[in-house]
Formats: C-alpha cells, structure tokens, sequence
C-alpha cells in the first residue's frame, strides 16, 4: 500500500467522523484512478465526464486520476448532488506540505460555501464569486445586434461576436435550462482576473455541453451521446476531407457555436483539416467548417447571407465568414 493509500484511509475516515459535518457514510465516494462506470450508470457516467473535462480538458467515459466526492441534499433532490470534488493528489501534496489542517480547511471551506448557496438562491449570493462560478457559463450573441444591452454586462468580443458571461438560474428537468446576464457590478466586487473569470466560465461551458462535430446534416438528428465527439481521448474522426462541411456544436446544440472558443477545439479542427481553415457561423447553434482552397470565402459569404435572410433574426450569430490560421492561431472576421 503506498503513502497516498494510506492517505485516502485516514481521510475517508476522518470525514464520516466529522460531527461538524455530519456526513452519512453513503454521501462519502471514492473514485480511484482509472475508474469505468457501467453503461446504465448514469450518475456515475456525469460524474467521470464532468471530471475528465473540467480536469484534464478530455472527454473520456474512463477516470482519469483519483477523486473524492461528497454528495450533498436530500436523496429525492438530485440537481445539486455532485457538490464537492476533491482531487487526491492535490490534497495527499497538501498534506506533505502543510498537514492534517490544511486539508481539513479546504473541505470546510468547499462545503460552507454549498451550504449557504444550497440555502439560498443564486441572487443572494451573486456578490460571493466562490459560490458563484460554477454557475457562470458563456452564450455566443451577435454584437451589433446587441450592443446596447451588453453595455451594462461582461462580455469579450470576436469579430462582430460577443461571448457573454452568464449565469445559471437554474437546471433541471421541469423547467429546463434558464440563465441571465451577470451584471458588471457584481464583477467588479469579486476581485477576480478577468481572463481566469472567462476561462472557468468557458470550461462550466464545456462540462455542460461538450463539442460535437457532425460530419453529415442528418448526424445532428437526436445522435447518442458519444457520436461526433472528436475531441475525445482516442476517437476514430481523425480527417476532414476537402468537400466536407461538417457541422460544429454540442451535445445539447442549443446555443452550441459556442463550441468554437471551447479549449484546444479550433486546433483540433486544425489538425482534422490540414492546416487553415473557414468557419461560417449560421446560427447561434452551429458553425460550418471549410478546407482551406476548397471554396471561395466570398461563396461562403454568399451562402450565410442567404441562411441569415431565411432565419429568426434572433438566431444570427454572425454575418461575417472567420478564417483561422494554424501557424499564428490566429482566429479572426474576414472583410469582404
């Protein structure tokens, strides 16, 4: 048995022993390195997802790495059950640098801060940016169209593009998915970076709704979760050929160009392509994706006009065609 084992004995126990806390024995979960849930498990399917991108920036059904997680609310509550996540190897680093106190500090504070968002709703506590941020998520609008309400919000802009920042209200079965714009006071007392603020946004972003790429229309029609996920750890979509135009967006394809400034997506799509590559945003949904010298971007041009004048102008992302360059990675409008 190694140190870490040794370890991860001692912890397990002093959480379950921890009057403080109070936790039942069925709420304290060890997931160890390598971990594969079953097909039908689907909580455990989320919990190695969720892990595997926020961590590591890979979708994988396999755990990587070794994590304890605690389970928090009433059995018949499910939207808030996967609360805290602890990493294994940063808390046993933890403990060899700083001891047994340190430790315990950091699951305190991890579930202090549940707790009081648990007992509240996400307005009163929208001045606290550690019960916040994993409620904080990026939406792609159009910026001319919008431009005088995002006066007063957080945004960053990419051509005629803005990624907005916002919050999640709530999630779940009964009323769907309902969200609003975080306001610019409420950043300005979180005292945060504003690069790191968008990054863990864009990464929420990426838990609830990984990339998908679909290679043919009918692909994007209620497919399993697993198809078009080329940016998972071993998939077999390795080449767009020169006529393809394959479709991207995510698993719940609403609201899914954001895919597009996902982490390591545009270079990925880089590689499949061979080099440069056109990106035409036809809704707020989905993005085309063409081969460099494989057409014209004014026919490009031409083509998303069209898509634009048949479509709800509230559904236009973008009335620009946007070129990415792999050597500089530059990804920006063309004017044409």
């Amino acid at each position: 048995m190694t140190d870490q084992d040794l370890f991860v004995e001692e912890f397990l126990k002093g959480l379950k022993q921890n009057k403080k806390w109070n936790l039942k024995e069925d709420k304290v979960i060890y997931y160890k390195d390598g971990f594969t849930p079953q097909e039908d498990d689907k909580d455990g399917l989320d919990m190695v997802r969720d892990t595997n991108i926020r961590y590591h920036k890979t979708e994988s059904d396999t755990l990587i790495g070794s994590f304890v997680v605690i389970l928090a609310g009433d059995d018949e509550d499910k939207e808030y059950q996967n609360v805290c996540r602890f990493e294994v190897s940063y808390l046993f680093e933890t403990y060899q640098k700083q001891g047994w106190d340190s430790v315990w500090n950091i699951v305190d504070r991890h579930l202090q801060t549940i707790r009081r968002l648990r007992s509240s709703d996400v307005f009163s506590v929208l001045d606290n940016y550690e019960a916040m941020k994993e409620h904080l998520i990026i939406r792609p609008i159009n910026f001319n169209d919008h431009r005088f309400e995002l006066k007063d919000h957080l945004y960053r802009r990419v051509g005629d593009i803005a990624l907005v920042l916002y919050m999640i209200i709530c999630d779940n079965q009964e009323m769907g998915l309902n969200t609003s714009k975080v306001p610019k006071p409420a950043y300005d007392k979180w005292g945060i970076d504003y690069d790191q603020l968008f990054e863990e946004a864009l990464m929420n972003t990426y838990v609830l709704a990984p990339p998908r790429m679909y290679m043919e229309p009918m692909d994007a029609r209620n497919p399993p979760y697993s198809k078009g996920a080329f940016m998972a750890l071993g998939s077999s979509m390795k080449k767009i050929r020169p006529l393809q135009v394959p479709t991207i967006t995510t698993t719940k394809q609403t609201n899914g160009a954001i895919a597009m400034f996902y982490p390591g997506v545009k270079e990925k799509i880089a590689e499949m392509a061979g080099g440069n590559f056109y990106a035409a945003f036809t809704s707020i949904h989905d993005v085309k994706i063409h081969c460099d010298k494989s057409i014209s971007p004014r026919e490009i041009l031409d083509t998303l006009k069209s898509v634009n004048n048949h479509f709800d102008p509230a559904e236009i992302l973008s009335r620009k065609v946007f070129y990415y360059r792999a050597d500089t990675k530059d990804f920006s409008a063309l004017e044409l």
